[in-house]
């Protein structure tokens, strides 16, 4: 697998290309290479860089190919593959902060959830869901996801863990059938937290 040529270098970088970087940054996290506070600082760079030439810098010093899924020639099948597919679309971000939506809103096959030493909730109770069946690639690290999950709805979890929590379950006793609709998790809880709760009872709400 070849490095990219330098022109290469001055492309725009897409939400896959950082999606890719980030997972070669946490397994080498968790492989010790690198410390928290340096992985923290090069998760920032990578999800705020603009070019490919940005993120190169970010992995020079560990044992990995750059290859990044943008550059012409390679091919898009890569370790972070399963984030790099469904990277695309809408998406919902908190860094050092806390994101929600909630009430009656539009929830697109591919959304995007990010959590960077942050807190995003997703609260499904009133939304409306794209198509029957969905899916959204939610990435916590050093951070939180929750998913709020009403009766009826069917929840799979194809996510992974590097030393987070992934509770993904659908409620007890839902029925399923060709009209229930169903979501696909997936992403990566990298010292984070990715998890479905009930809704929250309507006198909850109101205060």
């Amino acid at each position: 697998m070849r490095e990219p040529e330098d022109r290469d270098l001055g492309l725009r970088a897409s939400d896959a290309d950082r999606e890719h970087i980030a997972q070669l940054l946490g397994r080498a996290f968790a492989e010790g290479r690198l410390s928290s506070e340096e992985h923290g600082e090069r998760l920032e760079a990578a999800y705020s860089a603009k070019t490919l030439g940005e993120l190169r810098p970010l992995i020079s010093d560990l044992p990995v190919e750059f290859a990044p899924p943008s550059v012409p020639g390679q091919p898009v099948t890569q370790p972070s593959d399963a984030l790099a597919r469904y990277s695309s679309g809408e998406q919902v971000v908190a860094v050092f902060g806390e994101t929600k939506r909630t009430g009656r809103w539009l929830v697109r096959s591919g959304l995007n959830v990010r959590a960077l030493f942050g807190s995003v909730e997703l609260d499904l109770t009133e939304a409306i869901l794209e198509q029957r069946e969905i899916t959204i690639t939610a990435n916590a690290v050093f951070g939180e996801v929750i998913i709020r999950v009403p009766e009826g709805v069917i929840l799979h979890d194809e996510g992974s863990c590097v030393f987070g929590s992934r509770k993904l379950a659908t409620l007890p006793g839902t029925p399923f059938g060709p009209e229930t609709p169903v979501v696909h998790i997936r992403g990566v809880a990298v010292f984070g937290n990715v998890e479905s709760k009930r809704p929250r009872k309507k006198w909850l709400r109101s205060r």
